[in-house]
């Protein structure tokens, strides 16, 4: 381990907290410990234990249920009632699913809804981000509200492109297609080769779904994709469906409104329901491309299932509190989790914290080659795809990723050169500046476990 001790004394960690542990799963000594029981930010390490939580709780191969109910019924080619869009916290909602249910209605025969088209969220409580989010993150698309009825991840994406001439206004395009956000363009194409000066954002002060598309693009620029927050999702997905119907000729002619399915409501028939992939597949894409809007959404949809609905942040944190205490054998008093996905600095947990989940989750067959195939790997895919190639680590090392200001975190598993099982966590912190010289020393001593031999 002398190659690590190197690594770590390089003078990018000089003014930086470090805490590392890497363990033997197999004979079950430790290679190597530095503050590996100190408190760290884990950034979206701490995603590790929602996934770990929710395949516990949930199962992988549990799979989200979206309904649309018709509170009428359907008398010639008119539905004497309202649409009821109901959420139960799916991450992976796509406008495409919502077409489908478009399709099922329209297929019944029906041309015309009398009544509005109600968006049920009430599975989910109305707390919108998790504890210790920046108030200022909000227009970006890695900060999504929450909410149990989500649709593209609850952003638009604005792609822009240079005008046909130079002084033209920019052109663009909306995905998906909707009258929900407005996109106003002053920006406007300047001549090939000059330097661009792009400003894509949405109101936030006021928050309004208003998209400014501001400064100036060169002729032969490439085009600028930017994705955005909606203000309100839960009414932008009973918004799309609207919108769907309509392209399908059904026309609503009431309003899409938030309006939860009560009892007072004869529902006469479920008219379609998307079943999603099993949950498996959720952690998969939450963990290699480090979805936090997935983790928030999992938290919230644990504590539905194990404390009932509506599902909440104490209900879900707690459930993966007594998860970890019972199961794993973690003391969660030595730690604090705040959010699903890591975006809070209130997140508190150690190396041997990480590694103890780590270390639990290989006895757990039932869930372990779900959790380790969702890992990013070193090379390869997700998070690490363009890092520790070209190394012993490349293709081998499935490690998560965490990223905040002055927090840079690498936590997984690699074999050793003789195919010994490892165990990692590498957490960094206290610093300015780029992480990249940080990881570059996360990925070499990746790598050197990656070739250690007894």
């Amino acid at each position: 381990m002398e190659t690590v001790a190197r690594a770590l004394a390089d003078p990018s960690l000089a003014h930086s907290g470090v805490a590392f542990l890497a363990v033997s799963l197999d004979r079950g000594d430790t290679l190597f410990a530095r503050e590996a029981d100190r408190l760290y930010t884990p950034a979206s390490n701490r995603k590790l234990f929602t996934a770990a939580s929710a395949l516990h709780w949930l199962g992988p191969g549990h799979r989200f249920r979206t309904a649309l109910v018709a509170t009428g019924p359907v008398e010639a080619d008119t539905l004497r009632g309202d649409l009821v869009l109901i959420g139960r916290g799916d991450p992976d909602l796509l406008p495409d699913h919502l077409a489908a249910l478009a399709d099922t209605l329209a297929a019944s025969g029906a041309r015309v809804v009398a009544g509005d088209v109600r968006a049920d969220d009430a599975w989910f409580d109305d707390v919108e981000w998790g504890a210790g989010w920046m108030w200022d993150d909000g227009p970006y698309w890695e900060w999504p509200y929450v909410t149990a009825l989500t649709v593209a991840d609850n952003v638009v994406t604005v792609t822009v492109g240079p005008g046909p001439r130079v002084g033209d206004p920019v052109a663009f395009a909306l995905d998906p297609p909707t009258g929900y956000v407005i996109v106003n363009v002053s920006a406007v194409t300047t001549a090939a080769g000059s330097a661009p000066e792009l400003v894509v954002d949405r109101r936030w002060d006021p928050k309004e779904n208003v998209i400014d598309v501001t400064g100036t693009l060169p002729l032969d620029a490439e085009p600028i994709v930017a994705r955005r927050t909606v203000e309100d999702p839960t009414l932008y997905a009973a918004t799309l469906l609207v919108e769907l119907l309509a392209a399908r000729g059904v026309e609503v002619l009431g309003a899409a409104r938030h309006g939860d399915l009560a009892a007072a409501d004869a529902v006469v028939d479920t008219v379609a329901v998307h079943v999603s992939d099993p949950l498996s597949e959720s952690v998969r894409n939450f963990l290699k491309v480090s979805d936090n809007l997935t983790g928030e959404l999992l938290v919230k949809a644990v504590g539905a299932s194990v404390a009932g609905p509506p599902g909440t942040y104490e209900k879900g944190l707690a459930a993966e509190r007594a998860f970890l205490a019972q199961e794993v054998g973690i003391d969660t008093t030595a730690q604090m989790l705040a959010d699903g996905s890591g975006v809070s600095r209130y997140n508190l947990v150690t190396a041997r914290q990480i590694v103890a989940l780590l270390r639990y989750m290989t006895t757990r067959d039932d869930l372990f080659p779900f959790y380790r195939a969702a890992l990013p790997v070193a090379g390869v895919d997700g998070t690490l795809e363009g890092r520790m190639r070209g190394t012993a680590a490349e293709g081998r090392a499935g490690a998560k990723t965490g990223t905040l200001n002055g927090v840079t975190a690498l936590s997984g598993y690699v074999p050793s050169a003789d195919g010994e099982r490892l165990a990692f966590s590498l957490m960094m912190e206290f610093y300015t500046g780029s992480s990249a010289p940080r990881r570059a020393v996360q990925d070499s001593i990746v790598a050197a476990l990656a070739r250690f031999r007894r």
